[in-house]
């Protein structure tokens, strides 16, 4: 039977889709065409979050029978605008015996249908950017899709920030609290921890210096909370605890050393798909494939080891023993014969303890004896 692992992306060039939306409850339009090309700084949607919604019954208002008896001639305002206080929305007849409905507080005219007039009050401007340079795919009043191409690595855990800024690398000489760093002014840059935070120290030292992001390989669970509270993303690549980087994350960050990246630190949820993002862009280009995933593992597949002992460790499948492997810790389990990339090291690894990285498909090598 086949096996379906989890696939969490890590991919040096692939084609990059992203879905945008407005806030739930949130009305607003887009701002871009289809086709067009965007930069990081973009306004795809923009619009406004009510916090309170009054409905007015204008044919008692308007001194009406029936909602049909409201014409055209009556609406005084367009809908979608926000408007003060005392503003007529619709009169029936002229001089001070005309019936009027007007805003008791300053809100947007959102709605007038059957006879009725919805207001939201206290409208929050709120405005959806692009975070990242692509050409529009498609573009409607709800939602904008971009494609771009470029590196992505998909993380365990992100705190719901996203931003952009130059990918940097902090200095690996001492403890995370006594961290030094190579320009005097860090401000504008993702900035790129050696190890685990094991110390809230590093977010005061990220709001001092302006960091724009953090991407770390793990945190102490128990500074998830400060984590959360900060204004700008932070991404773990590994998780929870003191983990390093995988060596294939590690590299793809140094390999893009000063290049212009994108966090979206989405917090992961059972009830959702998104997973937290790191996006080096290049830009859009038809030769370019999406990761491959929701596949079974089977030879000529990249793997990502996720325990120890080769916790990290990526390797290509050699074949698929039909019949349970004992492996290290004496337990019979289905198993892969990999070979590791970094020293072509041939070895079994239970099938619950690996991960696709969504590269397609290598020719399966044949095992060495």
């Amino acid at each position: 039977m086949p096996y379906y692992p989890e696939t969490t992306v890590v991919l040096g060039s692939t084609r990059i889709i992203r879905e945008y939306k407005l806030p739930p409850n949130a009305i607003g339009h887009v701002e871009v065409n289809q086709g067009s090309t965007v930069t990081p700084d973009t306004v795809l949607l923009a619009g406004t979050v009510p916090s309170e919604v009054i409905f007015l019954d204008a044919v008692k208002l308007l001194g009406l029978r029936s909602a049909d008896q409201i014409t055209e001639e009556m609406l005084q305002v367009p809908l979608g605008e926000v408007y003060e206080a005392g503003v007529p929305l619709l009169i029936n007849g002229k001089g001070r015996r005309a019936k009027k409905v007007v805003t008791p507080k300053r809100a947007r005219f959102a709605l007038f249908e059957a006879g009725r007039v919805l207001l939201q009050t206290d409208p929050q401007p709120v405005a959806v950017y692009a975070l990242m340079e692509g050409r529009v795919n498609s573009a409607s009043d709800t939602r904008v899709v971009l494609e771009t191409g470029g590196a992505l690595i998909q993380a365990a855990w992100g705190n719901g920030k996203a931003s952009y800024g130059a990918l940097a690398f902090a200095q690996e000489q001492g403890a995370l609290e006594r961290l030094g760093f190579e320009d005097e002014e860090d401000s504008g840059q993702v900035m790129v921890l050696p190890e685990s935070i094991q110390s809230a120290a590093v977010f005061a030292e990220a709001t001092e210096k302006r960091w724009r992001g953090i991407i770390a390989p793990s945190m102490r669970s128990a500074l998830r909370e400060q984590a959360r509270r900060l204004s700008i993303p932070v991404i773990l690549t590994e998780g929870f605890g003191i983990l390093p980087y995988s060596e294939i994350v590690f590299n793809l960050l140094e390999s893009n050393r000063g290049r212009f990246t994108t966090l979206d630190a989405v917090e992961p949820s059972v009830w959702r798909s998104e997973r937290p993002e790191i996006i080096i862009p290049t830009g859009p280009s038809s030769r370019l494939r999406t990761p491959e995933v929701n596949l079974p593992v089977v030879a000529g597949a990249t793997i990502r080891v996720t325990r120890l002992p080769h916790m990290g460790r990526v390797a290509k499948v050699l074949n698929l023993p039909e019949s349970p492997i004992t492996v290290e810790n004496g337990l019979r389990v289905a198993a892969a014969q990999v070979q590791f990339s970094d020293n072509l090291e041939i070895a079994f690894v239970p099938l619950a303890n690996v991960e696709l990285i969504g590269r397609p498909l290598d020719a399966p090598s044949r095992p060495q004896a």
